[in-house]
């Protein structure tokens, strides 16, 4: 069973592979304007988990800094072979509560029109889809309700 941890350095270069190659899957390349963060996660995010299976990192989610109160979910992803066993609502259910921890109102997110699996996970966990632009579809979940 993959272990929950908070990121940091060591984890750099699967997170890396791990974003690149679940692009990949869904046919994406990478794009030095979308994909900045990684060289520099922490420099992007206020908050970084991975999910590890021994050495490799099986998946990972991240939230930006609140402006105003709303923070962004962001590089939720997980390798296939560990999706449909509850990791990802793992990794989900722990950057909501830390949201709320937080003491911040909204998360917002934008995923693939292609992604229902996905779409279903953040759905069941009161995301709100609040409009599709072009091939992303993007949600929000108020907090403190």
């Amino acid at each position: 069973m993959p272990v929950f941890k908070t990121y940091s350095d060591e984890d750099h270069d699967g997170f890396v592979n791990l974003v690149n190659d679940v692009h990949a899957e869904f046919g994406y390349s990478y794009d030095p304007v979308l994909d900045a963060d990684l060289a520099d996660p922490p420099a992007f995010y206020r908050h970084i988990w991975v999910a590890r299976m021994g050495a490799s990192v099986v998946g990972s989610v991240a939230l930006t800094s609140a402006k105003d109160g709303v923070t962004t979910l962001k590089r939720m992803y997980l390798r296939p072979e560990f999706r449909g066993q509850g990791l990802g609502r793992n990794l989900l259910r722990t950057a909501i509560e830390t949201a709320v921890r937080e003491g911040w109102k909204q998360i917002v997110l934008d995923t693939g029109a292609h992604q229902q699996n996905a779409q279903r996970l953040y759905e069941s966990r009161g995301f709100r889809l609040d409009r599709r632009d072009g091939a992303s579809m993007c949600y929000s979940k108020e907090l403190g309700k």
